[in-house]
């Protein structure tokens, strides 16, 4: 299972794209309410998550996703369900997705170091060791 991850002021099109990106492909994911069941976002768009974040099964997880915007990073880095997840699917081999300003949560907790990276313009330097490339 993939797990999208959704905080309030999540930026609608890194989070909805990739899910549709995803599905289309036939795979298995899951938009998850980090701060309740409705969602709204930076813009906002109110969006009905699939999960809250306390059904989450890590057991079962093939990747997160951390869509940017703010505050929904912020939002997502304050969450420690959101970070364990991550911490978990780093541990564990599992695929690690942060778009936009959402590469900082990964800088903030040394996941980073020696790894190629792409952020918002501006988050450099919260990507804490990673070899900031521009696209």
């Amino acid at each position: 299972m993939f797990y999208v991850f959704l905080a309030e002021g999540f930026e609608e099109t890194e989070a909805l794209a990739p899910v549709d990106v995803m599905r289309r492909a036939k795979l298995d994911v899951k938009t998850v309410g980090v701060t309740g069941e409705c969602v709204t976002s930076s813009h906002g768009v109110p969006v009905k998550a699939d999960i809250t974040i306390d059904n989450i099964d890590l057991d079962d997880v093939q990747g997160v996703v951390l869509p940017g915007g703010m505050p929904g990073t912020l939002n997502l880095e304050a969450n420690e369900k959101v970070l364990d997840a991550v911490k978990y699917s780093c541990e564990n081999g599992k695929i690690v997705a942060a778009i936009c300003a959402a590469p900082s949560i990964l800088g903030h907790k040394n996941l980073l170091y020696g790894l190629d990276a792409t952020c918002y313009p501006g988050v450099e330097g919260e990507c804490y060791g990673a070899n900031i490339r521009k696209q």
